[in-house]
C-alpha cells in the first residue's frame, strides 16, 4: 500500500522507473513507454526537461507565422492544453482570452502557449484563431504528447504555469484562475499550508492530504496555520525531490467544503481534529483522541505516517454492489 500511495498507482499494470541511488522517479509512465518503444531504444525513458521540448519545437502565431522559441524561453509561460471538441475547454478559453491582458500586466514577460488535442488540422486552426497567443505547430504531435506525459496531464482543459527557468509553478492553473480571476496571487506559487477550498476537492481524490479541522474563527485558522507550517515545510523539503506522491497540508474551517469532506470520510464533528485522508487508497488516519494539537504532536503523527507506523481506517466500507463482479 505504501508504494502504491507514494507512486500514485491508480491501476495495474503500472511500471515506475526509479534512479537506483537517489530513489527519485524517472517516469511513472513505464508501461506507455514500453508500448511506444518495445525495443527499449530510449530506455530508461528519462523525460526531457520541458524547456528542452519547447526549445526544439515549432511555434506559430494565430495566423500561422513562425515565432522564434528563444523569444519566449526566458518568460513566464502558461501551457494551455485544450481542444475545440471539448465543451469545458470551449467554456474556459474565452475566460482566458478576456484575461490575457491582465496576465501581461501582472507579468509583462508572460506568454500563453496552446497545446492542442484537436482531431484535425482544420479544427486546430479554427480554434487557435480565437486565441491571441502562440501554439505548437500542428505537425508537432510528438512534442504535444511528450509534454502531456511529462507534465502528467490527465484531462483538458489544463493550464500549467512555468517560471522563466521552465520550472513548474503549478499544474492546476485552471482552478487557480477560477478562484483568483483578478490574478492577485499570480503566478500562483504553491503554499506549504493552504486553507481548504472547493478547488482542492479534486486534489483530495488523488493525493494524500493532512487536514486540521477548526471552528473557522480567524484566530483558530491562524492557529492551524502556525501549527502546520513548520511540519509542512520540513516534510516538503525532505520529500519534494523524491518524485513520488507528497503529503499536502490544509487547514479547514466550518463551511460546506469542510462538511463535505467530513461526510465523505465519516469524520466526527469535533474541533480541533487532525486527519490524513488518502482517498485513492480508501484510507484515513486520525490523530489520537485526547492528544493536544501542537506542532510537536502533528510532527510525530506525520513521521509515523511516513514510516508506515499508523494503522489505516477504512474511509467507507465497500458495499456488496461495489464488490460484485458478476
Amino acid at each position: 500500500m505504501r508504494l502504491s500511495r507514494q507512486y500514485r498507482v491508480e491501476g495495474i499494470p503500472t511500471l515506475v522507473l526509479l534512479e537506483s541511488r537517489s530513489g527519485r522517479v524517472i517516469t511513472r509512465a513505464g508501461c506507455d513507454m514500453l508500448t511506444s518503444d518495445p525495443e527499449a531504444l530510449h530506455f530508461p525513458w528519462r523525460p526531457r526537461p520541458v524547456g528542452d521540448i519547447l526549445t526544439n519545437t515549432r511555434l506559430v502565431d494565430p495566423q500561422g507565422q513562425d515565432i522564434p522559441s528563444d523569444a519566449i524561453m526566458n518568460s513566464y509561460k502558461g501551457l494551455y492544453f485544450s481542444a475545440h471538441w471539448c465543451p469545458p475547454c470551449k467554456a474556459f478559453t474565452p475566460q482566458l482570452v478576456a484575461a490575457y491582458d491582465k496576465f501581461k500586466k501582472k507579468e509583462s514577460n508572460f506568454t500563453m502557449i496552446f497545446i492542442s488535442s484537436d482531431r484535425s488540422e482544420e479544427s486546430w486552426q479554427t480554434y487557435h484563431s480565437n486565441m491571441p497567443w502562440p501554439s505548437l505547430a500542428w505537425e508537432e504531435k510528438e512534442a504535444r504528447g511528450e509534454l502531456a506525459t511529462t507534465l502528467e496531464v490527465k484531462g483538458i482543459p489544463t493550464l500549467v504555469i512555468l517560471g522563466p527557468d521552465n520550472s513548474i509553478i503549478t499544474t492546476d492553473g485552471r482552478s487557480e484562475f477560477s478562484e483568483d480571476p483578478n490574478l492577485e496571487r499570480f503566478p500562483w506559487r504553491p503554499q506549504s499550508v493552504q486553507v481548504l477550498a472547493p478547488r482542492h476537492m479534486a486534489r483530495l481524490q488523488d493525493t494524500p492530504c493532512l487536514i486540521l479541522f477548526t471552528d473557522g474563527e480567524t484566530t483558530e485558522v491562524q492557529f492551524g496555520r502556525d501549527v502546520l507550517l513548520p511540519v509542512a515545510e520540513e516534510y516538503l523539503l525532505e520529500h519534494s525531490q523524491e518524485g513520488g506522491l507528497t503529503l499536502q497540508f490544509f487547514v479547514a474551517g466550518e463551511d460546506e467544503v469542510s462538511d463535505s469532506v467530513r461526510d465523505f470520510a465519516c469524520l466526527e464533528d469535533v474541533v480541533p481534529l487532525v486527519a490524513i485522508l488518502d482517498a485513492a487508497q480508501n484510507a484515513k488516519y486520525l490523530l489520537e483522541e485526547g492528544v493536544e494539537v501542537s506542532t510537536a504532536t502533528v510532527h510525530n503523527f506525520v513521521t509515523r505516517y511516513t514510516n508506515d507506523k499508523l494503522t489505516p481506517l477504512t474511509i467507507r466500507p465497500l458495499t456488496p454492489a461495489a464488490t460484485n463482479t458478476s
